[in-house]
């Protein structure tokens, strides 16, 4: 979580820099700042989840080994039960506290507001409407539009998101070209969908009212939002008539914000008249380009970081070489395909394919320069340095493939799944002690195979991840998930059956 809030934080702080671009649209400006207030809602954790639900397995490309061997399922009573800290959970009452408290509010005004505009509103005339026909013409409406006049109603403002009414006050000093050029502002708002995506906004404002960055975006759109309406009148008609049916209708006061109403008077008004009377004197950037630009630069950004945090490490130390080693089931065979490449130019050095029946140990010795050999058929290439694969699978479609370098210890001992997730080996010692051996593992795997020996239900945190490297003989369980906790910075909270992993 944090780090999706991190990761959306320096988006929409990028996105309100764009936004200051002086040659930046409004309509362009809006659709910046809220595609990256959005970006908030779609965390990348979810990127690895629709991959693997379209069959593609990112965790499923690791390179570690998870060996643990135990006689049974072990026993949960014996893991020391710790009492979760109460600030996670009053924190998070606090946030939900405020984020309800401030949406009702937003709703409840909105409520009120538009139930105090139709109080004894009245149908428009013959000419209000014909006003209006011509203004629904002016802003792309097809829609069907409403049109009343309330004497509540202070200013010129539109409600209602699926059945729009706009709202005019019942005494009213505008000229008909005047007045037409108002319903154009408003019926632009009809037509850009301004009330949902204002009500998106205030849900977005609402979840996230502790961020001050948040609050900045808000005043962006809301500035841009009406900006963009200025123009779409301004664009179709005469801009000193729209700078006097403004001047007029801003003898009453500036309405505040209200999620589902828009308003035609803002508190920006001196800078949307303006911009007004500057619009036709500058070149803007284009509209279409620019947004579909940072729409998918917000897609990379969030696929991107998902893939990369799904991926599993990659690194390895198999010296002046970097080992790739796939695997698959024959039948009855097992096929293994070795490549070794130069850690310095990425160029291939040598290859190797081996096949051996299940429980069987496949091995081959491979060189720099010199093409490679089983075991036991000559003596040992000579020149460069010496690689030896040995590979074996089991019946369970799982095969181990171990990687020695110059005859040093093994540097890479794989487990290749099948299907495509990291396998753990399970075997008998003892009732309640275990023996782990984890060479750049998956840390998340080694936690689900703890949950699976202990029928425990362990849940870990989306930023917690790492690679685990740890060999242990014969030692409670508990003992090895608390050792294993320390080493990787871990700290855990257990409530009944369910223990919860956190970054310490």
């Amino acid at each position: 979580m944090i780090v999706h809030l991190l990761e959306s934080t320096l988006l929409l702080a990028l996105a309100i820099l764009i936004a200051q671009l002086p040659r930046m649209a409004a309509r362009t400006r809006y659709a910046i700042v809220f595609a990256a207030l959005m970006k908030f809602a779609i965390p990348s954790v979810i990127v690895p989840r629709m991959l693997a639900f379209c069959g593609v397995d990112l965790a499923g490309m690791t390179r570690g080994t998870i060996a643990i061997e135990a006689l049974a399922p072990l026993s949960a009573t014996t893991l020391p039960v710790s009492n979760a800290s109460t600030w996670p959970a009053a924190a998070l009452a606090i946030w939900a506290a405020v984020a309800t408290a401030l949406f009702v509010r937003s709703l409840s005004r909105g409520r009120k507001a538009v139930r105090a505009l139709r109080t004894d509103a009245r149908i428009a005339s013959d000419g209000d409407l014909a006003n209006l026909h011509r203004a629904q013409a002016r802003a792309g409406v097809t829609r069907s539009v409403r049109l009343i006049r309330s004497p509540p109603a202070i200013t010129p403002s539109t409600a209602g998101v699926l059945h729009p009414v706009i709202v005019i006050p019942s005494r009213s000093e505008l000229a008909d070209d005047e007045l037409e050029t108002i319903l154009t502002h408003e019926c632009a708002h009809i037509a850009r969908h301004d009330n949902l995506l204002n009500i998106i906004e205030s849900i977005a404002g609402s979840a996230l009212w502790f961020h001050p960055l948040v609050w900045i975006a808000r005043r962006i759109l809301d500035s841009a939002r009406e900006e963009a309406c200025d123009a779409v009148v301004v664009s179709s008609g005469n801009a000193n008539v729209y700078i006097t049916a403004l001047g007029k209708v801003c003898g009453a006061s500036i309405a505040p914000g209200i999620a589902g109403i828009s308003c035609i008077v803002s508190n920006t008004i001196r800078e949307r008249m303006e911009a007004i009377m500057s619009f036709g004197t500058r070149r803007t950037f284009p509209h279409r380009m620019i947004t579909a630009g940072v729409i998918v630069f917000l897609a990379a950004v969030t696929i991107g970081s998902g893939v990369a945090r799904a991926l599993p490490s990659t690194q390895d130390n198999a010296g002046p070489y970097k080992i790739d080693v796939t695997a698959s089931r024959i039948d009855s065979l097992f096929d293994f395909f070795v490549i070794i490449r130069n850690r310095a130019d990425d160029k291939i050095v040598n290859s190797s394919r081996m096949r051996s029946h299940p429980e069987e140990w496949a091995t081959a010795s491979l060189c720099e320069g010199c093409a490679y050999k089983e075991r036991g058929a000559g003596s040992d290439p000579d020149g460069g340095h010496q690689v030896v694969i040995r590979a074996k699978g089991h019946e369970d479609g799982t095969a181990i493939v171990e990687i020695v370098v110059d005859g040093a210890a093994p540097v890479i001992r794989m487990i290749v799944p099948k299907p495509a997730h990291a396998v753990r080996k399970i075997e008998a010692t003892s009732d309640e002690n275990i023996s782990i051996d984890l060479k750049d593992a998956d840390i998340r795997d080694v936690l689900r195979t703890f949950s699976k020996l202990t029928n425990i239900e362990i849940i870990v945190d989306d930023d917690v991840s790492g690679r685990v490297t740890q060999e242990l003989h014969e030692v409670p369980w508990t003992e090895a998930f608390e050792r294993l906790m320390r080493m990787e910075n871990l700290r855990y909270d257990r409530t009944g059956n369910t223990i919860y992993v956190h970054r310490k």
